[in-house]
């Protein structure tokens, strides 16, 4: 039997999540509704991928019968309360990264999945795509040695405009995650020191360009980049006593690495319709740990479990009030 999915939000990230999922069999995964605020989107959206539900109250997937789980693909700000609709209802949940703007916002939603026995996890697409399974096997063999050091960046730039006119995330929240969730996917679950940040924030409070250091045991260290208004390389390279691993832009969803100097170019399923996020085709890996979870009854993914999002959100707010960020209650 397919797993039933309901889409909210019709975002350029709930776009791919449906073009990435129109790969995958019809007999495994099906998109029964979505829903926007804007009808006229919502009914768009059902169109184009043949939904035969399209709403205009998020409430009306959180009471439909014929869905098993929700994807919740709306803007930053809304996640937590759009979760929180779906769980309350007796939906689970895929929420797309980052999970909440603070971590008790994750917390709580951890646990009412856990009170309600219901499987929620956030949407770290990069921890299933098959560039970063291959940067854990092989530093779990010892090919690069001990690794002692991340560098990564993330930048892309918009108006000036657009980065004011942000009234939550940040290039933290919203870039830099990736580089976050890797140096504790790599060095955690130790709490490392954030031993240096420096960055601007906007009119509104809000972090548009941030350089930090994360600071380990046993002189692992992490350094990265964020920016609202720069390109920056988008690559991330781990270094180890033996070498070292590059993932090539965009390195959250890697189609090229190296490994010591040796090229390796990775294949991913092709789509009938462009995506408009680099390589996002490869959101289907977290789509079938999502249905493998359910069939095995599970809560949460051992990938991302409800303590990885917990630390990473502690971190990731920690950072942002070193850079001055007010965060929200």
């Amino acid at each position: 039997m397919a797993t039933r999915w309901g889409v909210i939000g019709t975002s350029n990230i709930s776009h791919d999540f449906a073009v990435a999922m129109s790969t995958l069999p019809r007999t495994e995964h099906l998109i029964t509704a979505v829903a926007s605020k804007d009808k006229a989107r919502s009914q768009e959206f059902a169109q184009q991928f043949d939904i035969p539900k399209a709403y205009d109250s998020y409430s009306l997937v959180a009471t439909d019968p014929e869905v098993d789980v929700v994807y919740v693909g709306t803007l930053n700000e809304h996640h937590y309360s759009v979760s929180r609709l779906m769980l309350e209802h007796g939906k689970n949940v895929l929420c797309e990264e980052p999970f909440c703007q603070n971590t008790k916002q994750v917390q709580q939603l951890v646990e009412l999945a856990r009170s309600k026995n219901l499987f929620i996890m956030e949407a770290m697409w990069m921890f299933f795509t098959p560039a970063f399974t291959i940067l854990r096997e092989e530093i779990n063999k010892g090919t690069i040695g001990e690794p002692l050091q991340i560098i990564s960046s993330f930048g892309t730039p918009m108006s000036e405009s657009l980065i004011q006119q942000r009234n939550s995330g940040g290039s933290i929240l919203e870039l830099a995650v990736f580089s976050v969730y890797m140096s504790q996917f790599l060095f955690g679950p130790e709490k490392p020191q954030i031993y240096g940040t420096c960055g601007q924030l906007t009119e509104s409070g809000f972090d548009k360009d941030a350089s930090v250091i994360l600071k380990y045991s046993n002189g692992r260290i992490s350094t990265f980049l964020s920016h609202f208004k720069v390109d920056l390389p988008n690559e991330a390279t781990v270094f180890g006593t033996k070498g070292n691993i590059k993932l090539y832009d965009p390195f959250w969803s890697a189609t090229k690495m190296s490994i010591n100097g040796s090229d390796i170019n990775i294949d991913v399923p092709e789509t009938k319709k462009p995506t408009r996020y680099g390589n996002s085709v490869q959101l289907i890996y977290e789509i079938q740990e999502v249905r493998n979870c359910l069939l095995k009854g599970l809560n949460e993914s051992s990938i991302v479990p409800w303590s990885l999002s917990i630390e990473n959100a502690i971190l990731v707010e920690d950072i942002r009030k070193k850079l001055g960020v007010t965060i929200c209650k």
